[in-house]
Formats: C-alpha cells, structure tokens, sequence
C-alpha cells in the first residue's frame, strides 16, 4: 500500500513539473513574440533614419521602403565590416571565460579548449539570462 501511494506521488509531482515547464515555455514564447514585435518597429524605425539621413535632401521625394531598405543596406554593410573585429572580440570574450571556467587548469590547457570551455558556459549563462528575460517579458504581457 505504501508503494501506490508513493507512485501516486511521484506521479502527481512529475504532472506538477510537467505544468510548471508548460506555463514557464508558453511565458517565454509570449515574451518572445512580444519582444519581437517592438524590436521590428525599433529596427524599422532605425532603418528608416539611416536611409534617409544617407539621401539627405533626395530623402523627400522618397517612398518609406526606399528608405527602409537603404538604411538596411548600409547597416547590413557595416556589420560585414565590423565582422573581422567582432570575430576577434568574441574569441577573446571566450577565452577569458574558459579561464575563468577552469580556473588553475587553464595554465595547462589549449587555448582552443578554453575557448570551447567558455563557449559552452557562456551559451548556458546567456540561455539563462534570455530565457528569464522573456518569461518576465511574457508574464507583463499577460497582466
């Protein structure tokens, strides 16, 4: 009898996780959609300014997706150029992270290996953080 009663248990604790996780996804995916709505506009917007600022003058007789798609252009050109320093950045940012990872047994190891190490604790700490941010983006957008 003690048994049932502890499968009954387990069983309900393992529907309670289950809803817990469901509510906490279905949060994320609110605060997701949420968050993409206002950084479309937010990107829009900047689109905008930068294409116009780019004709200067011209920009007047201008249709909005003119300017739209002028200001995507040059900052999607900007960030190709930006690319090789970014690169370099985040291998950087990595590696400190590895080290700090492995703490003493960074003197000893590849800096490749300390690169993946920070990659893999980065990815879990930012995952954390994203996933936390748009949970609590999807618990505003649902009061």
């Amino acid at each position: 009898m003690g048994e049932l009663k502890e499968l009954r248990e387990e069983r309900a604790n393992l529907v309670n996780r289950a809803k817990s996780l469901a509510n906490t996804l279905y949060l994320a995916g609110l605060g997701a959609y949420s968050k993409a709505n206002e950084k479309s506009e937010e990107l829009y917007g900047h689109y905008l300014s930068t294409g116009a600022q780019d004709y200067g003058d011209e920009a007047e007789g201008k249709s909005k997706l003119a300017l739209a798609s002028r200001g995507l252009f040059l900052s999607a050109r900007q960030l190709v150029d930006e690319a090789p320093r970014k690169r370099q950045e985040l291998y950087e940012n990595l590696v400190a992270a590895g080290k700090e990872e492995r703490g003493e047994k960074a003197e000893s190891s590849n800096e490749f290996v300390l690169a993946g190490v920070g990659a893999v604790s980065t990815v879990r700490q930012q995952g954390q953080k994203l996933l936390d941010e748009l949970v609590s983006a999807g618990e505003k957008e649902r009061a």
